[in-house]
């Protein structure tokens, strides 16, 4: 199994844990993709995953950066033109691989741009 799909499927089985809605995962448009689309209450999540060894120096949040950022966003309003949703939040989780175990850290609302939706 390729490692990317196996944390996205560790995510998705994260977030129906914590509650979310999977809607879609590996989204795609001609600007980028989002790894997963999740409802959260009122919200329509656009989920980052990103996952680390423990002993990785920058963390998942840290490798969003700004060219990603602009994909996603790009991305997401793709998506928002398809859909009738108008609440939308983007998060990122961070799924931390340790020796044992591995630890998740979700961040709610990881970075804005609503001024586009």
């Amino acid at each position: 199994m390729q490692k990317g799909k196996f944390y996205e499927d560790k995510a998705a089985d994260y977030l129906k844990l914590k509650g979310y809605l999977v809607v879609k995962r590996n989204f795609r448009s001609p600007y980028g993709e989002i790894d997963i689309i999740a409802k959260d209450k009122n919200y329509t999540c656009f989920v980052e995953v990103k996952a680390r060894n423990s002993s990785y120096l920058v963390s998942g949040l840290e490798a969003v950066d700004f060219r990603k950022i602009e994909k996603i966003r790009k991305t997401a309003l793709f998506y928002a033109n398809e859909n009738l949703d108008r609440l939308f939040r983007f998060d990122v989780l961070e799924i931390i691989q340790h020796k044992d175990f591995r630890s998740y850290n979700l961040i709610k609302g990881a970075f804005d741009v609503s001024e586009d939706f």
